[in-house]
């Protein structure tokens, strides 16, 4: 008696990753356009890395459609044409992504920091930087010391040490008393 087992994940991307039933010629079409195709996405995208990634969709694309792209006048145009959607594709997924941070960013205002005196955060700025983050979180989020210390990364006892010693900094600069 036999049964039928069901698809799995592992049988669908096989199916996905199946090479075309006739491959032969495909290893010189790729080895005759992998370089200038990634000089063209490159160029387009100005990053290698995207780059190469659309230069090799592009050719595993080619490689599941083997069997009809071979027979084509053209296959380079035509690889190139994937190419080329795939990075507009991918730039329009981009441009709709900042566009919805931009929304949720609009919807969520960042809170502006104290009006305080410019000179303040000018003498702030500095300050060594775990100093200047102890300050900051400490005096703007209003942070108690073992919330600043695990935000360093370091102990209530350190915390306390750096808020002290940028304390002690900014009243020289700034020449107040404490």
């Amino acid at each position: 008696m036999s049964t039928a087992r069901e698809p799995s994940a592992v049988d669908a991307d096989a199916d996905v990753l199946a090479p075309a039933a006739d491959d032969s010629g495909f290893d010189a079409f790729y080895a005759e356009n992998y370089a200038p195709l990634l000089r063209v996405m490159v160029g387009f995208t100005r990053r290698r890395a995207v780059g190469e990634e659309l230069t090799q969709e592009a050719l595993l694309s080619a490689y599941r459609r083997w069997d009809r792209v071979q027979s084509l006048d053209r296959p380079d145009l035509w690889l190139r044409r994937v190419a080329v959607n795939r990075a507009i594709s991918l730039h329009r997924r981009l441009i709709s992504e900042v566009t919805a941070l931009g929304r949720l960013r609009a919807e969520r205002p960042t809170p502006e920091p104290p009006a305080a005196d410019e000179a303040i955060w000018a003498a702030v700025r500095r300050l060594p930087r775990t100093q200047a983050a102890a300050i900051a979180l400490w005096a703007v989020s209003g942070y108690t010391l073992a919330e600043v210390g695990e935000v360093l990364g370091c102990s209530e006892e350190t915390a306390r040490t750096h808020l002290r010693r940028a304390r002690q900094k900014l009243a020289t600069t700034l020449e107040v008393g404490e």
